[in-house]
């Protein structure tokens, strides 16, 4: 395949690899008669390699972006849903509309992205930031909230504490550990019973139809918390999650990439306080 796609022989890129092998002191293939496979060095030195092109096309890019209009194409991944939706489509939708130059291609995928290798420029991501070689900027902190419908406490009486939620129906999304901590205690309670569905709008629906008690981002509960739809419990467990932008440094050096990142820091706080009243 790889001599089909470059125009080379066979023979010449196999002497190609050997003499690479040979250089590097290492083996980078497994080789048999039926079969090829990189060995576990062979991979890290491929993975490495992509790294390092792709920071030499992000240098000649940044290089030649000095003289030109924000223009080109920003891949972004980021949190589906009312987050999605109602705050980062419109924004990106304005931010299009002010720089008609710049494609964006947004992709709502829930799977955990690898920047280095999955190809986007940016991604929206909710909680710590554990590797330290990527650009983060902070965009928000939510609120997640305990709650269920008033039938649903009048039935099952009020939990005063995350262990009561045992024996109560609940009602959970992608996540099957809760996690809780307060000042004193921290502890996991695992869903075992109850209705699960990775999707915000059908967790509220259920919550407010009385099927258990359901964890959701302040975003989705807060308006019907303050008709009385639903009733906060656990509030003193409540806890705040932050998002984050995130991108490689290698794309945090161009400038449209930069650009969108400042755009939606400065507006998005704004959004989300306004559609924590508009979630319908």
């Amino acid at each position: 395949a790889a001599a089909d796609a470059s125009g080379f022989s066979k023979a010449s890129l196999s002497q190609q690899v050997s003499a690479l092998e040979q250089s590097l002191g290492v083996q980078l293939l497994y080789r048999t008669t039926r079969s090829l496979r990189l060995t576990d060095a062979g991979d890290g030195y491929y993975q490495m390699c992509r790294q390092g092109l792709a920071q030499f096309d992000s240098a000649k890019e940044w290089v030649s972006q000095a003289n030109q209009k924000l223009q080109g194409t920003i891949r972004m991944n980021a949190v589906g849903g009312l987050i999605g939706e109602k705050i980062i489509a419109p924004l990106l939708i304005a931010f299009q509309q002010q720089h008609p130059q710049i494609d964006v291609s947004l992709d709502f995928s829930s799977h955990h992205v690898d920047l280095m290798n999955d190809g986007y420029d940016l991604v929206m991501r909710m909680g710590n930031m554990p590797d330290s070689s990527l650009i983060a900027r902070r965009l928000h902190s939510i609120t997640t909230r305990y709650v269920a419908s008033p039938e649903f406490i009048a039935k099952h009486g009020t939990p005063s504490h995350p262990r009561d939620l045992l024996t109560l129906p609940m009602i959970c999304g992608s996540v099957t550990e809760w996690q809780f901590a307060n000042q004193d205690e921290r502890l996991t309670i695992d869903f075992t019973q109850g209705f699960k569905i990775a999707n915000g709008r059908v967790m509220l629906q259920a919550a407010k139809a009385g099927l258990g008690v359901a964890r959701l981002a302040d975003i989705y509960v807060q308006e019907d918390i303050s008709q009385g739809l639903l009733i906060e419990v656990l509030p003193q467990w409540s806890h705040r999650t932050a998002l984050s932008l995130v991108c490689p440094p290698t794309r945090y050096q161009l400038q449209r990439v930069k650009t969108l990142m400042d755009w939606l820091i400065e507006q998005f706080e704004q959004r989300y306080c306004q559609a924590l009243l508009q979630q319908h």
